[in-house]
């Protein structure tokens, strides 16, 4: 029998809430002594004095304790009894402490009965009195326990099944024999079954199982084998704070026995419940740190590591996927391959075993080289990701196993795939594309992959594809990418892809023609002339409703080839390109068919736009093109374009078609047409001609009728107020086109004058002379110095810039500084200032 000098049951309930060596204290239990000693429970029913040692129950008579077993000092049974020089017998550690307080009072040392004086304070065991005194406990700790078996099996009220459960703790705290006691007489599954009863009761439950399992691993193997680890967790989805929290110090308990590990993890929803115990913030801070205890003893079990892995709690996982045996790591990285990982997942993975998933590749089993493949591709897919990866080494096995060849290191199609889709991953992450430790933009490696575009499986093909697509989004590879493409002759191979069945190649096939368009765009002109049928379905794609990613590269690739390539103009004429465009156009911007789009609606309308702007070249070749531009008001269209239109490209564009345009207003005004009339009725209209005969207004510029629709003239569609507000805009592009626009009301001699006056009338002319001193382009400087020198041709408006001496130093700048025909442009300017000798070498 035990005969530790273990804290009474008092002192257990009573220091609930203090750190301490041993067992945590239960409030629970020390809340139901408390109402147990209540008046309303029979006291008698105690016992004696002797509290800690007679039953409260009365079904077997409990032995009273005598009075040689009392210490006179603390008045309790004595645990390790002593005798001292009179004969006195004391609990050995309270006659020490009698001793020493004498001592420091300087007191000769005395009997605390007697008062007697002591010649020595010497102890002597008394052996005798312990046995006793431990045969008498024992008998009466049995017979406790007996009554509180009889109570929990009976249907007695909560005050007895409480008593019963004060019994048990009392005699079982720090006691493992009668721990062994309790299991042997089936006390277990009784306490189990009062975890149905109230809040009051369970918590006492949860608490005396607790300190039955302490320790003792065949108490937690015989509670495992009851309902209490399920009742364990019904309590941590109620509401209760103390239920809680003896629910979660009982399952830390069990979790220490590695076999009920799985147990507890085969509960349904327990690893849920214990993860988002951990994360709670409305918890109090034991049961959080208790939960995150049990879930570090429940990583026992590889199944328990693989359920937290699924509620988000990757660590354990991690863990054993680098420190496992080689069966393990194949398990655990087919397992994680197969999980669907949230954001901080991936990043977390990543991060921790990154280094070793990487390590896998180099496995001469292809089941490890693919599962630690699929994995890399799902943390591939975050571009967060792309770095972590790229510094634990993955890019050179996966271009060594994507550019395997010969039968002996031929690797399933499947995996090359796989590591096809990492690289296209990695490469349209963001990541500096010249810092990678594998040259990605080398001929042979841009060879090598437009080699396996055309030798592998519609899966693979849509990767390579997309690995180009992130060589050509950066500005620093997409020349070599481009030079690497004309040197293999791949161009027609690429083109040829646009007809393919699966979205994804034409869709990434789609993006790589339209980013390496502006590099090459007269050669994929060529090549789509060269092909036949090519050209129809890309215009066929913006016919569809809504806005797709599709849609957006097609429309961008058609508007960045060569709008001077009148061949190809034509055979987009041929494919109705015009009015569809014009059409999805005029929708788009005023509402009537966007369904979305989201970020690729800005690129799909840019395109539409430089579309739609070719057919505004040479436009008086083709009557079918002047007809349609007619038709749909192209120059209304695109006035409104200038004005609603968000992008700076879209500006750009429409004020460059309405620079088109107004080019042929001269030609298609004319005066209005009399009619003939012939006879005596003729003769009597002239004799009374109508005085309210309507006045027909002529255009001032181009001098005949004009309108929007019919000679797309500027004046009339309201677009010269447009194009002068974008005089000032920060891209100059959008400024050169706008000016360029405004120039042409000023071309014919003839009108010039009137030109200038509408030019004047929209306070146009003060930002123009801005434009000439900033010069901040080549064209601006030419077109604004040309402009001038116009402007001072005009009396009207001469005599006010002869008097602004910023205009001569402009021009005297443009003299000495600009290109030879801006020179003489401005030689033309200060002649008429007389600023310059007729004699001038540039003046002809």
């Amino acid at each position: 029998m035990s005969t530790s000098t273990s804290p009474s049951s008092s002192q257990l309930f009573e220091s609930v809430g203090r750190p301490s060596a041993g067992t945590l204290r239960s409030d629970a239990v020390h809340s139901l002594r408390t109402d147990c000693r209540s008046p309303g429970v029979d006291a008698s029913s105690r016992g004696s004095h002797h509290s800690e040692e007679r039953s409260p129950l009365s079904h077997r008579q409990v032995e009273e304790a005598y009075d040689s077993f009392v210490c006179p000092l603390t008045l309790q049974v004595m645990r390790e009894p002593v005798t001292i020089e009179n004969g006195q017998t004391f609990e050995k550690t309270a006659i020490q402490k009698w001793f020493k307080e004498r001592r420091e009072k300087a007191q000769p040392p005395s009997c605390p009965v007697t008062g007697m004086q002591l010649n020595s304070t010497g102890l002597m065991p008394s052996l005798a009195l312990q046995q006793t005194i431990e045969e008498w406990r024992s008998r009466n700790e049995m017979t406790r326990l007996s009554n509180a078996m009889i109570t929990l099996s009976s249907n007695s009220g909560d005050d007895e099944k409480a008593l019963a459960l004060v019994d048990i703790c009392d005699v079982c705290s720090d006691n493992e024999i009668n721990k062994q006691k309790a299991r042997t007489i089936g006390l277990i599954p009784a306490i189990v079954g009062t975890l149905k009863w109230g809040e009051r009761l369970r918590c006492a439950s949860l608490a005396t199982l607790r300190i039955l399992a302490t320790d003792n691993d065949e108490n937690k193997e015989s509670i495992g084998n009851t309902d209490a680890i399920r009742g364990c967790f019904k309590c941590l989805q109620g509401k209760a704070a103390k239920e809680k929290q003896e629910a979660i110090l009982l399952l830390t308990e069990l979790a220490k026995f590695p076999p009920l590990c799985e147990k507890i993890g085969a509960v349904n929803g327990a690893i849920l419940i214990l993860v988002g115990l951990t994360s709670s913030s409305s918890e109090n801070v034991v049961v959080i740190e208790k939960a995150e205890e049990t879930l570090d003893y429940l990583e026992a079990s590889d199944q328990n590591v693989k359920q937290m892995a699924e509620n988000g709690r990757l660590q354990p996982l991690t863990r054993q996927l680098v420190r496992g045996t080689d069966a393990e790591k194949l398990d655990l990285v087919s397992y994680l391959a197969e999980l669907s990982l949230s954001r901080e997942g991936k990043q977390l993975v990543a991060k921790t075993a990154s280094k070793e998933l990487v390590k896998m590749l180099d496995s001469e089993t292809v089941a490890v080289k693919e599962a630690a493949l699929k994995c890399l591709n799902h943390l591939s897919q975050l571009p967060e990701n792309a770095r972590v990866l790229i510094d634990a080494g993955v890019l050179q096995p996966v271009v060594r196993d994507l550019f395997s060849i010969g039968s002996t290191n031929q690797l399933p199609m499947k995996v090359k795939e796989i590591t096809a889709a990492i690289l296209a991953n990695i490469v349209n992450s963001g990541v500096n594309l010249i810092t990678l430790p594998v040259n990605l933009t080398s001929e042979d490696v841009i060879h090598s992959l437009l080699h396996l575009i055309s030798s592998t499986g519609p899966a693979t093909e849509a990767k390579l594809l997309q690995v180009l697509v992130g060589l050509a989004s950066s500005t620093i590879t997409v020349r070599d990418l481009v030079s690497s493409i004309q040197s293999a002759g791949a161009t027609s191979t690429l083109i040829q892809f646009l007809e393919a069945p699966q979205r994804e190649i034409r869709l990434n096939c789609l993006k790589l023609l339209y980013l390496i368009s502006p590099l090459m765009g007269q050669i994929l002109a060529d090549g789509l002339r060269g092909t036949t049928g090519q050209l129809g379905l890309l215009v066929r794609l913006f016919e569809a409703s809504g806005i797709t990613e599709e849609q957006a590269a097609a429309a961008g690739l058609l508007g960045n080839l060569p709008a001077i390539d009148v061949n190809l103009t034509n055979l987009l004429f041929k494919e109705q390109a015009f009015p569809i465009v014009a059409k999805r156009l005029s929708d788009l911007y005023k509402g009537t068919t966007l369904t979305g789009g989201g970020r690729h609606a800005g690129d799909f309308k840019v395109g539409l736009a430089a579309i739609l702007c070719r057919f505004t070249y040479n436009i008086l070749d083709n009557p079918n093109v002047l007809a349609l531009a007619q038709e749909y008001d192209l120059t209304t269209l695109f006035t409104d374009l200038l004005k609603l239109g968000e992008l700076d490209e879209i500006k750009r564009q429409s004020a460059l078609a309405l620079q088109n345009l107004s080019k042929y207003s001269k030609q298609l005004s004319h005066l209005p047409e009399k009619p003939v009339e012939k006879g005596l009725m003729a003769y009597i209209r002239r004799c009374f001609k109508r005085k309210s005969e309507p006045k027909v207004n002529l255009c001032s510029v181009h001098g005949g009728v004009c309108s929007p629709k019919e000679t797309f003239c500027l004046v009339e569609a309201g677009a010269v107020a447009f194009l002068g507000s974008n005089l000032d805009h920060r891209n100059e592009q959008v400024v050169e086109a706008c000016l360029g626009a405004l120039a042409t009301l000023l071309e014919d001699k003839a009108s010039r004058d009137a030109g200038i006056d509408v030019l004047n009338r929209a306070s146009l002319v003060p930002p123009i002379l801005e434009i000439m001193k900033d010069h901040k382009t080549e064209l601006l400087w030419r077109r604004s110095v040309w402009m001038v020198e116009k402007f001072l041709a005009n009396r009207n408006v001469a005599h006010f810039l002869s008097l602004d001496p910023s205009v001569h130093s402009g021009l005297v700048e443009a003299y000495r500084n600009g290109s030879l025909s801006i020179k003489q442009t401005a030689e033309r300017a200060l002649k008429q200032l007389n600023k310059i000798p007729n004699f001038s070498a540039y003046v002809r």
